[in-house]
Parts: structure tokens; C-alpha cells; sequence
């Protein structure tokens, strides 16, 4: 039986979904654009996953990000480093005023490395993750180069418990959990995670990404104590289903999703959300709308067209909702960078998250 996902599921799949989606404004914020091109060490990142820790105080997470150890706020510095994933803890909810601390690690000889390390062939770009209670579970994407395509491809899924989110990163006490296999290549948590209800459910893509996304959960006790065996999967008319229960055949809740996007409720019409970028180089950031977690998901409706969309040999990636920010009825943020890898290095226009504020108009 499909659980109660809030106000309009409790009255039944049947029931008249919510006025949904909401129709909104969206404008470039580049006063917000600041928090993430304040710090004299940290010089451009992409992935932009955030998580509320609660206390007016925000978890960012980065794929692939520059570091300059020297300070100099350059990437053409001598000295500087892309490592694979970073973390910055916002202080503030309104990001226009609000302060940034970034985070990653460094060798023996202080050189940057990344902040959940590198293995000998893989590395981790980030995936969403959740506070729950006292504890912050986290999803990350392991990733490994091939000489195909854009270079690299996600092949496989981790998770991380930090037991103590309250503390500075470099302080966290965390936990490699043990996560289940699957043969489906569903990279789980590579896209929105969130709890409803007594259960945690994570958006997870199918690579390489043809576009299916899957919805997965456990029950948040089960989650809270870092035990990810038990994970069910969405099976469409099946309801919920177990990977050894012999019927083994879980349905995709959306197709034409990406790899990485948000959803979350939104409040005033008790509907959910979903946001991602769509368009491969150029692109524009869209929405979706469900009245429930597993659909059915209306089309994507286009919200914002970024300034950068004309510019040769750009790419704009990776749109996400934050809902938890204020100073806009949604805020959002978008990537950019580039096909020719010089282009990034050079253009400190590019290679940040860009912020865009949505005001709602009806």
C-alpha cells in the first residue's frame, strides 16, 4: 500500500490534485552570486547540493572544485588544484548577506585534495543528502574516467553518516555505510533526497543517463542508524518492493529527469516540485509538478532561460531548487562551464553557481 505522502495523498491517488504548479517570475540574483566568490582559496566549483542543518546554518556540497593555496583567487595560478568534491557551510538563510567557510583536505606536502578522498581509480562527486534528528546522511556518486564521451561516467553509489553534523567538518565523525548493489546501474541519491511521513526516499538516475529516474526508501529509523539494506524500491501497481523478494521489478517514476535535480513540497499548494536543467551545452532550467513523490509528474514547464545560453561553447547543468533559502519565494541555482577546458581556466565568469530568485504570481 502506497503510504500517506501528506495532505492530498491521505484522500487517495484518486483525489483532485492541488492547484499545482504555481506560476512564478524568475530573475538573475547576482547580489546571492557573491557567497560562493567571496573566499580568496576557493575559485569555482559545480554540483550544488545543499542540505539544511538547521539553526540558520546550510551544508553545501561541490563536485570538481579549484582551489587556489596560495590565495590569490585565481585558477591560472601556478599552485592551483582541482580536486574532486569540496564542502562549505553557509551561515544565514538569505544568501545575498549571508557568510560562507569552505572546506576540503590537504597532502602531506598541503597540496588540495579532496574532501571525501579519492580512491586509486574512482572519485566522488556529490549527491544530495538529508539531516536527520542529530544525524546527517549523505549520498555521493563514484565516478571513474573513460576515454569516451565527456571523459568520465557514474558507475556506482556511496553513503556517508556524520554523527555529529553540528561540529566543523573537518571535525566530523563519519561512517561508510554499507550500501546494497543493484543491477539496474541506478546511482542512488544521485538526485533529491527528502522525508515524508516516517520514510526516507531518494530520486536516483539510471546511467548512463538515458533519463529514468527511480525512487527508492527506508524507513527513517532504518536510515537514521545507517542501515541501508532494507532499501524498498517504487514498483508502480506493486507498490513498494524489496530486491530478494523474487519479483524483483522496480518502475521508473519519471522519465526525461537527469542525473541531478531537487524535489520538495511546496508549501502553500501541497504539491511537489521537481527542478532540473534540460538542454545538453546551452540550456534552461524547468518544472515539474505531482501531487504525489511517485507521480504521476506533469511536463516540464520552462522557468528560466540563463543569460550565458547564447554563448558558444557553454554548458549550463545541473539546476536545483533550495527551499530552505530565503529572500525569494524559491530560490534556485545553475552551473556553467565550458567544452574547451582552457575556457574554464581563464573565465572567472564561468565555473560558479549562479543564483536565480523565483517569485510566485499566482
Amino acid at each position: 500500500m502506497v503510504p500517506c505522502l501528506g495532505l492530498i495523498a491521505c484522500a487517495g491517488r484518486d483525489a483532485v490534485p492541488p492547484p499545482c504548479p504555481p506560476r512564478f517570475e524568475a530573475t538573475a540574483w547576482e547580489a546571492a552570486d557573491l557567497l560562493f566568490r567571496r573566499d580568496s582559496f576557493w575559485v569555482g566549483g559545480d554540483g550544488a547540493y545543499s542540505v539544511d542543518l538547521g539553526t540558520g546554518q546550510v551544508l553545501w556540497l561541490f563536485g570538481d572544485s579549484w582551489i587556489d593555496p596560495v590565495g590569490r583567487h585565481s585558477r591560472q595560478s601556478p599552485s592551483a588544484e582541482m580536486v574532486s568534491n569540496t564542502l562549505a557551510i553557509q551561515k544565514g538563510y538569505d544568501p545575498a548577506t549571508a557568510s560562507m567557510r569552505f572546506f576540503w583536505r590537504s597532502n602531506a606536502d598541503e597540496v588540495p585534495t579532496a574532501f571525501f578522498p579519492d580512491e586509486s581509480e574512482a572519485r566522488y562527486w556529490p549527491g544530495d543528502g538529508i539531516l536527520l534528528r542529530d544525524r546527517l546522511l549523505l549520498f555521493l556518486m563514484k565516478v571513474r574516467s573513460v576515454p569516451t564521451g565527456l571523459g568520465f561516467e557514474v558507475y556506482d553509489w556511496e553513503a556517508v553518516l556524520v554523527r555529529n553534523p553540528e561540529a566543523d567538518p573537518t571535525e566530523w565523525d563519519m561512517t561508510w555505510l554499507e550500501t546494497p548493489v543493484n543491477n539496474l546501474q541506478v546511482i542512488v541519491g544521485s538526485a533529491s533526497v527528502l522525508v515524508e511521513d516516517g520514510f526516507v526516499y531518494a530520486y536516483s538516475s539510471r546511467e548512463p543517463s538515458g533519463g529514468d529516474v527511480y525512487l527508492v526508501r527506508w524507513p527513517e529509523p532504518e536510515a537514521y542508524a545507517g542501515n541501508l539494506a532494507g532499501i524498498e524500491w517504487w514498483a508502480g501497481d506493486a507498490g513498494w518492493i524489496i530486491a530478494d523478494s523474487g519479483s524483483f521489478d522496480p518502475q521508473p517514476v519519471l522519465r526525461g529527469g537527469g542525473t541531478e535535480f531537487t524535489v520538495h513540497r511546496h508549501g502553500r499548494d501541497a504539491c511537489f516540485l521537481q527542478v532540473q536543467s534540460v538542454g545538453f551545452g546551452p540550456a534552461v532550467l524547468t518544472m515539474r509538478s505531482a501531487a504525489f513523490l511517485t507521480g504521476p509528474w506533469g511536463g516540464a514547464d520552462t522557468l528560466y532561460r540563463p543569460p550565458e545560453f547564447d554563448r558558444a561553447g557553454i554548458m549550463i547543468y545541473q539546476g536545483k531548487a533550495h527551499p530552505q533559502l530565503s529572500g525569494a519565494d524559491i530560490v534556485l541555482t545553475y552551473s556553467t562551464n565550458h567544452f574547451h577546458f582552457q575556457s574554464q581556466i581563464e573565465d572567472s565568469m564561468i565555473y560558479y553557481p549562479r543564483f536565480v530568485r523565483l517569485t510566485e504570481t499566482r
